[in-house]
């Protein structure tokens, strides 16, 4: 992905873009109509995970360089370089063009961004809870975005674990709290058997 981000980066001084634009490294894919922004270090399988989202029916906005401008206080919409519109780099398999690959269906031009998850590789010594999602933030312009981060492994199934978050999410936002829930039934189970 460096590749292409030099690339873009050299093009970028050629043609000098709007002020309102910021530039994030990651992929950039609507998953249940949401657009979700999935970060992490080089090389921990950012595009891959994407690949295999788009293979399952979620569709591309944007790989390597996301472009991020401001439509209110609130709202941060994404969309591709020009220059990397539909195209996605995967090691091994070079620059490859999603639409051509997978159909007109497999991309969409621009997307409100909803959520970023954070792949992390996996260490023994980071603190990840067992219990419940934790959200944090990522911060473009003065926005604050809520972010999830997924420790990854091999043997991790990455995209699932992406579309159960973001569907985790969508059910927090309505209110909906899975570790609230088995709390309250516990409290209830205790308060009968005494």
């Amino acid at each position: 992905m460096m590749y292409l981000s030099k690339f873009l980066n050299f093009i970028s001084l050629k043609f000098k873009e709007p002020e309102a634009i910021s530039h994030t490294h990651g992929v950039f894919v609507d998953i249940k109509g949401k657009g979700i922004l999935i970060i992490g270090k080089s090389g921990v399988g950012k595009s891959e995970v994407a690949l295999d989202l788009i293979y399952k029916g979620h569709r591309l906005i944007a790989d390597d360089s996301v472009s991020f401008y401001k439509i209110n206080q609130n709202t941060l919409i994404g969309k591709p370089p020009s220059l990397l519109k539909n195209l996605m780099e995967v090691r091994g398999l070079g620059v490859i063009d999603i639409k051509k690959l997978f159909g007109r269906k497999s991309v969409v031009p621009e997307k409100k961004l909803f959520l970023v998850v954070e792949l992390k590789a996996f260490q023994k010594e980071i603190d990840c809870s067992r219990l419940e999602m934790t959200v944090n933030s990522f911060r473009i312009f003065d926005i604050n975005i809520p972010k999830i981060e997924i420790p990854v492994t091999e043997t991790r199934h990455v995209s699932l674990l992406i579309e159960t978050a973001v569907k985790n999410y969508i059910l927090l936002q309505k209110g909906s709290n899975t570790i609230n829930n088995l709390s309250e039934k516990l409290n209830l189970q205790l308060s009968l058997d005494h």
